[in-house]
This record gives structure tokens, C-alpha cells and sequence, in this order.
């Protein structure tokens, strides 16, 4: 990342803190910046194996999901030769 960048981005972070503490007061930003760190650390985030695609399924071992599949309806029962 050049310098110049890294300017800008810390440019774009002053006025964005600059903005925050001016709605909100420097205490609550101080103390949901706290929070967040905190919170942070501790959060672990679940995944349910249904949630995961077939290709990563099958990477892990798991069996793959299958459409089950579909009933015939009562047109079709009708409509056979």
C-alpha cells in the first residue's frame, strides 16, 4: 500500500471520528469503541452444516444434499398415455 494511500485512508478516518464524536459525544464513542473490542474477541460465529453448499460439503466428508424427489401431481396422473 503506497503512502499516499494510507494519507487518504487516515484523512477519511479523521472526519469520519471527527463526525461521531461530534453527534455523540467523545465518552460513547470512547466507550462503544471499548465495547466492540471487547465484544469482539469473544464472538464465535455458528455455522449449521445445512448452510453450507455441496462442493464444501463434499470437501469436508459430509454426504451432499439431494432434492428429494418431486410427487406427481394430479395432472399428471392424468395426462399419462
Amino acid at each position: 500500500m503506497s503512502h499516499v494511500n494510507m494519507q487518504a485512508e487516515g484523512a477519511i478516518l479523521r472526519v469520519s471520528l471527527d463526525t461521531l464524536v461530534a453527534e455523540h459525544g467523545k465518552w460513547r464513542v470512547v466507550t462503544a469503541a471499548v465495547k466492540a473490542m471487547v465484544r469482539g474477541s469473544n464472538r464465535v460465529q455458528t455455522v449449521h452444516p445445512q448452510d453450507l453448499s455441496n462442493v464444501i460439503r463434499a470437501d469436508i466428508g459430509l454426504p451432499l444434499i439431494v432434492d428429494p424427489p418431486s410427487m406427481p401431481t394430479v395432472m399428471m396422473v392424468y395426462a399419462r398415455p
